[in-house]
């Protein structure tokens, strides 16, 4: 039998990955037989833990994951995690950012009570096609966020994978979301989140260029490295995570 190709291999592994986030019970029971050698971090660096949806039968396990979190290191906003980055705030011991994409009804309903009552800042990055869709949240609740203290910054209008977008389409995504949040928010939105954001098939360094030009300060990968003092902003490192995982899961995306 021939062998696959690098392409066919790959095509293989996102449709196994697509299959287990349907089922993130299972895919947290099989993460966790990879996690069981790992350790949550105990070395200086700041960590970056993302989710999306957190349906209500997960809210416990968010709960769980942000809890470990503090227990290793303090819970900090957006806007002091890049301090850290630019030696404006110390780095000692782990330090972990917390944020959410899409645009989900359960950032209002599960997410934020969870973080009012565990005093935990985080920021949203909302794609701005889905406010106002069903099952999704509206601009008020959006605004709302921001009045909890939150941080609000962008993940493009549509969610696109940047890479498969000509130039021009992935300049619009980027700088017209964030013109589309300010408006709607009456405030500045400085952040970017790439969707999917895996630097060897979803972005490509024009993307960063076209956030720079488009006035973001920082821009989010899915990259998963631990980040140091000098780390550029423009290339944030994050942990995509789900609620229905067992710690040792979260331990092989948040690690030492």
């Amino acid at each position: 039998m021939r062998s696959p190709t690098p392409i066919q291999r790959r095509l293989n592994e996102l449709g196994l990955r697509s299959r287990l986030r349907r089922n993130p019970r299972l895919q947290g029971r099989i993460l966790a037989l990879a996690g069981a050698r790992k350790r949550l971090p105990s070395a200086t660096g700041l960590y970056f833990p993302f989710y999306h949806d957190v349906p209500p039968e997960f809210a416990g396990g968010l709960r769980r994951h942000l809890t470990a979190f503090r227990e290793l290191g303090p819970l900090v906003s957006w806007d002091a995690a890049l301090e850290v980055l630019t030696g404006r705030r110390p780095l000692n011991g782990p330090m972990f950012c917390l944020s959410f994409d899409d645009g989900h009804a359960t950032w209002r309903d599960v997410v934020a009570p969870i973080l009012a009552d565990l005093g935990v800042p985080a920021t949203f990055f909302v794609t701005t096609g889905l406010i106002g869709q069903p099952g999704n949240l509206t601009w008020s609740d959006v605004r709302d966020l921001i009045a909890a203290g939150h941080n609000v910054g962008s993940h493009t209008i549509t969610h696109p994978r940047l890479a498969d977008c000509d130039h021009g389409t992935a300049r619009r995504e980027i700088a017209e979301s964030k013109r589309e949040l300010e408006d709607e928010l009456g405030a500045e939105v400085r952040d970017f989140a790439a969707p999917y954001g895996n630097p060897d098939v979803d972005v490509r360094d024009g993307d960063v260029r076209a956030a720079r030009e488009a006035g973001y300060r920082s821009f989010a990968t899915t990259l998963r490295p631990a980040m140091h003092p000098g780390d550029s902003p423009m290339w944030i490192h994050r942990q995509g995570l789900h609620p229905a995982w067992p710690l040792r899961a979260v331990r092989t995306r948040v690690h030492d």
